[in-house]
């Protein structure tokens, strides 16, 4: 069973993650692609299982978010989806039979 990580859009991510170097770190010049950089750091040094995925919202096409999942992510039924936002707590849903809402 595979888990996605449903997140807010990438330029969401790159803000809220170069303002939290910022303020760590003031004064250093923070990179453009620090998303990446970190996403990237913590799969290689946290053992991240090959069935996680990490999708922002912006790379789904518009409609039916499990069936957008399931065509261009591989998502089967049975998968766990976690939406994820900035605004309020993460919920998590299952991906029911083949391009069902959820």
């Amino acid at each position: 069973m595979a888990t996605f990580y449903l997140l807010p859009p990438r330029a969401c991510l790159e803000q809220a993650v170069g303002d939290l170097c910022a303020r760590l770190l003031p004064g250093l010049p923070v990179p453009a692609d620090v998303w990446e950089s970190v996403v990237q750091h913590l799969a290689h040094v946290g053992g991240w299982p090959a069935d996680v995925f990490l999708v922002p919202r912006d790379e789904l096409p518009e409609g039916d978010t499990a069936a957008a999942l399931s065509e261009c992510y591989g998502a089967d039924p049975g998968d766990c989806v976690i939406d994820v936002s900035l605004a309020r707590q993460a919920r998590a849903w299952g991906v029911s039979g083949a391009g069902a809402a959820r």
